[in-house]
């Protein structure tokens, strides 16, 4: 069923319903975040799982496609490998209590993202080839620092396993 309806989460059995019948309860996928490409709304949620029907409301992070890669029809822009990535990093980076605001493709790239982050005035550099988690970790890590030192760059990039460039 989830092949054919990737926005269910789960599919648990609730019991008997009645003589032949079944009852179940069906959870559904819940967004974190969104990516209109060619006029086609996609999402992805705190899994990295994506899907194209949504049924709560709009997610609060949307993808922002500035790498300048042209569009073709049938072209598979997004990965799943890319979508698993982005609701990952969003969730984790909500689990340590920020909230991203805008997920940014830089341009000339499709291998890395920005994060915006609210009340952090920098825009935070991962890598879709490293794991969310160490990133989220590393990003953690050094905007609790670069606030302890009252610093604002204009930008951290963490892609290197621990290691935070910054200009």
């Amino acid at each position: 069923l989830q092949a054919r309806a990737p926005e269910i989460a789960s599919i648990k059995t609730e019991g008997f319903a009645g003589f032949g019948k079944t009852a179940y309860k069906v959870t559904l996928r819940e967004p974190i975040a969104g990516w209109n490409i060619n006029g086609r709304q996609q999402y992805v949620d705190a899994t990295g799982s994506s899907f194209t029907r949504n049924y709560y409301a709009a997610p609060p992070v949307q993808i922002v496609d500035r790498s300048g890669v042209q569009v073709e029809i049938g072209q598979a822009v997004a990965s799943n490998r890319f979508l698993r990535f982005v609701g990952q990093a969003v969730g984790l980076s909500n689990d340590r209590g920020y909230d991203v605001e805008e997920v940014i493709i830089p341009s000339g790239t499709t291998r890395q993202v920005e994060l915006r982050l609210k009340d952090v005035s920098y825009p935070i550099k991962l890598s879709i080839d490293r794991g969310a988690g160490a990133q989220v970790e590393d990003m953690d890590r050094a905007v609790k620092w670069f606030t302890s030192k009252n610093i604002k760059p204009q930008y951290v990039d963490i892609r290197v396993s621990g290691k935070a460039y910054y200009l």
